[in-house]
């Protein structure tokens, strides 16, 4: 079969448009067994270089719907040209086998009865590899699942943030590899929303005695290693934060402290894990940054901290916003709004409606998009810095300049986008080179939405490549998508020289990254 994109002969293996590991991912091959061609292009979006045009070509639908499919805004229904598109986009995991196996000469009800049972086929493969492991499968695949938000298990919960530790330091697979879907983290959530608050008790003859000045000492450790995240990325140091939760603040859950101080620990300690999780996050673990969220989600309610709960919602809004699950962002988003309603400062609140309203920018619901910024930014205005908590630091006038950019340049009004994305730039402190190469990204995309005359491209060229030029030596995965992403979009202009030497410099610099 002849690829749309590149012309290629599909049963040859010439063609790699789509890479053969994608559709490996469970989440695609849910997709493929459904037929939804919806999900599937969202997918390709977010875990390709493939721009909006060659998914038009491969599926032969127009670009137009391919972006509306994108942003939320239309499903395809029609039966005929979901089997089209399907087809057109190789997802027929028999297309190298016979005729029989919904090969090449097979009708496309045989190639889409060949999609379900190929999935169905991988579905009970990965079944029997887990019989075949269950001695591992109930302390790693879980590990930093397993949440209880009561104090009478929070022993249980101790043990649970232990063995997600001690699994991150041994590299272990299933939970650096093996993904967890946005829907799995529905139950803690909700658990989350409708648990009491809690009273700690600890033995008393617990070792060691932990004082207020331990609790100090794991917020200032989490301050160092945030730092260093932001400065050089998630991937810089988050092997060593992970140790130090581990050999240090895990012997302290399990001592013995005054209620007050188990709180402040509790929240200290539900703070550095929703940092390493980020960390995670930015290095492209994402299965494992989940974990790390929820344990964060529990820890903060053991420490009676509602609105730094809302913080790990917050961040598993903004993961699932990455990762194109853009109904699972809004739902964190306001799962975090509702759950500390009442209990969140007026700068905290902000951070959460910015959360919604990224989320809803992505699905192209601008009406909503915009009521979630007038929220975020009227309280914002509200807020007193010396009363907010000192984990909102960040949430500063650049980082609400950065929010409206990110929106408007998915909603794609560039104007609004590029001011917005400039003021970030000027505004964003020194110490936070990844949020600025973040914001200065967006400018150089905001230069590409619409009509772009040949002089935007190259004025979008140039930002780019000024931007990495100050990113320096950052270890994060975050960016390089965000790299990628904009060098797709410069596929169209190919005849202007700026996005040839543009092209060709991200080419040079991976390939000098792989030596």
């Amino acid at each position: 079969m002849i690829c749309g994109n590149c012309g290629h002969d599909r049963t040859k293996r010439k063609c790699d448009c789509i890479p053969a590991v994608f559709w490996q991912r469970a989440d695609v091959r849910e997709a493929v067994a459904h037929s939804d061609v919806t999900r599937i292009v969202r997918l390709l979006r977010v875990h390709t270089d493939l721009t909006q045009e060659a998914i038009a070509h491969l599926t032969g639908l127009s670009q137009g719907m391919i972006s509306q499919m994108e942003s939320g805004k239309r499903c395809l229904r029609n039966a005929v040209k979901r089997r089209r598109a399907l087809e057109g986009l190789g997802a027929c995991p028999g297309r190298e086998n016979s005729e029989t196996e919904g090969g090449e000469g097979a009708t496309v009800s045989q190639r889409i009865s060949s999609v379900r049972d190929h999935a169905a086929t991988l579905g009970t493969k990965t079944r029997e590899r887990g019989e075949r492991n269950t001695a591992w499968k109930k302390d790693q695949v879980s590990a930093g699942l397993s949440v209880s938000f009561t104090a009478d298990l929070s022993t249980e919960s101790v043990e649970t943030a232990r063995r997600l530790w001690q699994a991150d330091l041994d590299g272990d697979s299933t939970v650096h590899r093996i993904q967890v879907e946005a829907e799995a983290l529905a139950p803690p959530t909700l658990r989350w929303l409708l648990a009491p608050p809690t009273t700690l008790t600890t033995v008393s003859d617990a070792t060691p005695a932990v004082s207020s000045e331990h609790v100090s000492a794991v917020r200032r450790a989490c301050q160092l290693f945030e730092t260093l995240d932001h400065e050089f990325g998630g991937g810089h140091a988050r092997k060593a934060a992970a140790q130090y939760l581990h050999s240090e603040v895990a012997p302290l859950l399990r001592g013995r402290y005054s209620a007050e101080v188990g709180r402040q620990l509790f929240a200290a300690t539900a703070r550095f894990a929703y940092k390493v999780g980020a960390m995670g996050y930015d290095a492209g673990l994402h299965g494992l940054g989940r974990r790390y969220f929820i344990l964060a989600l529990n820890l903060a309610h053991l420490g009676g901290d509602r609105a730094l709960g809302g913080k790990a919602l917050a961040l598993l809004s903004h993961q699932a916003n990455f990762l194109g699950e853009f109904r699972q962002a809004v739902d964190f988003a306001r799962a975090a709004k509702n759950g500390a309603r009442g209990r969140a400062t007026p700068r905290v609140h902000a951070m959460y409606a910015a959360m919604e309203a990224r989320a809803l920018a992505s699905l192209g619901e601008e009406r909503e998009c915009a009521r979630a910024l007038r929220e975020m930014e009227d309280a914002f205005q509200r807020s007193d810095p010396d009363q907010e908590p000192e984990w909102m630091d960040y949430f500063d006038e650049a980082e609400i300049n950065d929010e409206f950019a990110h929106c408007f340049h998915d909603l794609g009004h560039a104007g609004p986008a590029e001011h917005h994305a400039r003021t970030a730039v000027e505004l964003t402190r020194r110490e936070f080179r990844r949020g600025r190469t973040f914001a200065g990204l967006v400018l150089a995309g905001s230069h590409l939405i619409g009509g772009s005359s040949h002089h935007d491209v190259e004025h979008a060229c140039a930002t780019a490549a000024e931007v990495l030029d100050r990113a320096g030596p950052l270890r994060s995965a975050r960016v390089t998508t965000y790299v990628r992403k904009f060098g797709s979009r410069l596929a169209p202009y190919t005849d202007v020289r700026a996005v040839r030497e543009f092209r060709e410099r991200l080419r040079t610099e991976k390939a000098g990254q792989t030596r």
